[in-house]
């Protein structure tokens, strides 16, 4: 299995050597499951908010140049990507699903035009 390239960034705090350990963790796993997966991103920020001490963004880079990305808050920087990297699984499997839509319906669109022709019955 290859291992993409992985960047985090850390706004108004100083790099957590365990917070980055837990998102490249997360980041593996999910790519066995998401082999479309090119590049990650992921941006963890002290926010101002008050209910929210913590925002995190994650992105993923896929084949084909999409980039998929999910954000979340919580009360620490663990929690904000636990958040996000959950919600970057819905979107990613969403994505997956789309694409084997789509592949069925051209692979059944083929079938239909080889059906038709006589070299192919």
């Amino acid at each position: 299995m290859a291992l993409h390239p992985i960047r985090i960034d850390f706004i108004g705090e100083p790099p957590a050597a365990g917070v980055e350990a837990v998102a490249t963790r997360r980041m593996r796993g999910i790519e066995v499951r998401f082999p479309a997966v090119l590049e990650w991103h992921a941006r963890i920020e002290a926010a101002p908010a008050p209910q929210d001490r913590y925002a995190a963004r994650v992105s993923a880079r896929m084949a084909g140049g999409d980039t998929l990305g999910a954000h979340g808050g919580g009360h620490d920087a663990f929690a904000a990507l636990r958040v996000a990297f959950n919600a970057l699984e819905q979107e990613l499997e969403a994505d997956q699903e789309g694409a084997r839509t789509r592949a069925a319906e051209w692979l059944a669109a083929v079938r239909l035009r080889m059906r038709a022709r006589p070299e192919f019955r």
